[in-house]
């Protein structure tokens, strides 16, 4: 917010003539306060604009990459890298939604860009994914619209509809999200009824359900276990042995308002 009122101020100061009298410069502070307010309201959309110049010009790759059947080539790793790079920096500026759609908005972005990094550090994962009727994606940052203490937010995605539920997570493994680190789990759903029962009735995973990396790793033939295949990530990668017993999810009423 400072850095906007910072610009809005110096472009503003640079635009009066040199020679120009008191009264031009104190009607030019007066505009500028009238700015910088105006600025303080729509920063928001500032960023968001100015970010979205920037994402369009990677987004497409992004989407229609893993929207596209077929396996995650060495290419897509590599071209991820950069479609990752621009995608966090859009996110960095949008922790701190002051709308719903605002905060729609980051968790779609979140997702996409977890997506991207899971394929990149696990590509058996893509093949996983093209069989998948949906999925969802949680993160254990601080959104600060849609989070409170203990808790992760995330979307789930009906694939053949895209059907966006926006959703909230709590459980024990959110203390990896303490510290300035964090956490991303991603949730494949094999077929309709395991989806529309996650995202309905909501679910608590069991000491029987872990990730599907496991102790093998990416040596490891990704598969489904009772319909779903669940990956843990963080800062580092591919987290291996995570166990997500006792975590809890359920829907966002206050992003996804019943019908």
């Amino acid at each position: 917010m400072k850095v906007v009122t910072s610009l809005v101020v110096v472009l503003m100061c640079l635009s009066v003539p040199a020679h120009a009298g008191w009264e031009k410069l104190k009607e030019t502070a007066s505009d500028i306060g009238d700015k910088v307010s105006e600025g303080s309201k729509k920063a928001w959309d500032n960023i968001s604009e100015f970010s979205k110049e920037a994402w369009d010009s990677v987004s497409e790759w992004g989407r229609d990459a893993f929207n596209t059947a077929g396996e995650w080539t060495e290419a897509s790793i590599e071209k991820g890298k950069v479609w990752l790079k621009a995608g966090e920096e859009k996110l960095d500026d949008m922790l701190a939604p002051e709308t719903p759609e605002e905060a729609r908005l980051a968790l779609d972005t979140m997702s996409d860009t977890a997506l991207v990094r899971l394929f990149n550090e696990h590509p058996s994962a893509k093949l996983l994914f093209d069989q998948a009727y949906g999925y969802a994606v949680f993160d254990s940052r601080q959104f600060s619209l849609v989070l409170h203490t203990n808790q992760g937010a995330g979307v789930a995605v009906n694939r053949r509809t895209d059907k966006r539920t926006y959703m909230k997570m709590f459980g024990a493994g959110l203390a990896l999200g303490l510290g300035g680190k964090f956490y991303q789990q991603v949730i494949f759903f094999e077929d309709r009824r395991t989806f529309e029962n996650f995202v309905q009735d909501g679910w608590e995973a069991t000491s029987e359900i872990g990730v599907v990396a496991g102790t093998e790793g990416a040596e490891l033939t990704a598969k489904y276990n009772g319909g779903m295949a669940i990956y843990q990530i963080d800062e580092k990668g591919l987290l291996l042995d995570a166990n997500i017993a006792g975590s809890k999810y359920w829907i966002d009423k206050d992003l996804s308002p019943s019908p």
